[in-house]
């Protein structure tokens, strides 16, 4: 167990979870967020990854739990504890989705793109926005404006980002749902949409209007967002 955490956790901790974990199995005894922990507790703690595929694969199968299924579906898609199993992790995933779990819903996603399947990715990108997954809401926006968007620095940006944007399949240029995907993820605390959203109102375009308040409504929150985080590369605010 890392120094940091063995200082930090009770005493008693491991033995409490260690007992937790007998009544997981039983689909009449444990809570899906204690067993969850279980999990966690041998992923992160124990990082002994074959008995966290065990947990979260009894909760996820048991109880239904969506983040138990969620990082059992990294967990196969990964390797941990054990092969990579593409088609496992995507089971898992689409169970976790079924269930509104949006990070599970953009992993779907993003393995269904990987395998050139853009309708079935795109599908589960929309569906993860839906539950306002940033990034999927992002990728989807993006998409959905790339289509006439002249702006060298977005352009660059979208490139960079997501490799995959010069696929023009499958969508209907629409700006203002465009807007309104971005204006999610933006809300969700992610950058590159509050800058894409910058450059709309500044330049406008099909049925948005442009919009001087707007635009620095949304070149301040990037700045603001870049800022927190860091830094951002390849991104300049005009």
């Amino acid at each position: 167990m890392p120094l940091e955490l063995r200082d930090t956790l009770p005493a008693d901790y491991e033995n409490r979870i260690i007992a937790a974990s007998a009544d997981c199995i039983d689909k009449d005894k444990g809570s899906g967020d204690a067993c969850h922990a279980v999990g966690e507790f041998f992923a992160v703690i124990r990082k002994d990854y074959v008995k966290a595929r065990e947990s979260y694969a009894t909760n996820c199968d048991i109880r239904s739990h969506s983040a138990s299924c969620f990082n059992l579906g990294r967990l196969l898609l990964g390797g941990q504890g054990g092969g990579i199993d593409e088609k496992g992790a995507a089971r898992r995933f689409s169970q976790a989705c079924d269930n509104g779990f949006g990070p599970a819903c953009h992993h779907l996603g993003l393995i269904a793109i990987d395998a050139d399947d853009y309708r079935k990715g795109y599908r589960a990108l929309e569906r993860a926005c839906s539950f306002r997954e940033a990034e999927s809401c992002y990728i989807i926006g993006s998409r959905l404006l790339k289509a006439a968007q002249n702006d060298e620095e977005t352009s660059f940006f979208q490139r960079r980002i997501v490799p995959w944007f010069s696929t023009t399949n499958h969508f209907t240029r629409d700006v203002p749902r465009a807007q309104a995907c971005l204006e999610i993820a933006c809300d969700e605390g992610h950058a590159p949409a509050c800058h894409n959203l910058a450059v709309l109102f500044k330049h406008g375009d099909d049925q948005v209007l442009s919009n001087e308040t707007k635009h620095l409504e949304y070149k301040k929150k990037t700045l603001e967002l870049v800022k927190a985080a860091g830094a951002m590369q390849g991104v300049r605010i005009s």
